[in-house]
């Protein structure tokens, strides 16, 4: 999991996040709202520990890791969204999609490139 402190806006409210969390084998993010997750215990905890640091010290990591760990447990599965791919992953996955469409089938002949695409 990667955590970032103070990112991006609320989709669901607009308000500026205290922090964002991406769940990297998922690729999926969710950000902590101190509007939206205001009536969560665990997401009020983590507002009120962000709401006076930008960072979490070095001492407070095992409490933070703990409560991350029971805020992203809490949320419904709706709040974790799909993480947009960078430009860098959009590219690869095309490029690998194009390089399988113009690969030769079984009778040798170059499969049609993909659709709507310009090479």
């Amino acid at each position: 999991m990667q955590v970032s402190v103070a990112g991006g806006r609320c989709d669901l409210c607009g308000e500026r996040l205290c922090l964002t969390a991406r769940i990297t084998s998922a690729g999926r993010s969710v950000g902590l709202c101190p509007r939206c997750d205001a009536d969560n215990p665990h997401g009020a905890e983590l507002i009120a520990y962000f709401a006076t640091r930008s960072a979490v010290a070095a001492q407070d990591r095992a409490t933070i890791a703990d409560l991350l760990g029971r805020w992203l447990g809490s949320l419904d599965q709706d709040r974790v969204t799909a993480a947009a791919p960078s430009l860098a992953e959009a590219a690869e996955a095309w490029w690998s999609l194009y390089q399988k469409r113009a690969a030769p089938d079984e009778s040798g002949a170059a499969r049609s490139a993909v659709q709507g695409q310009t090479v």
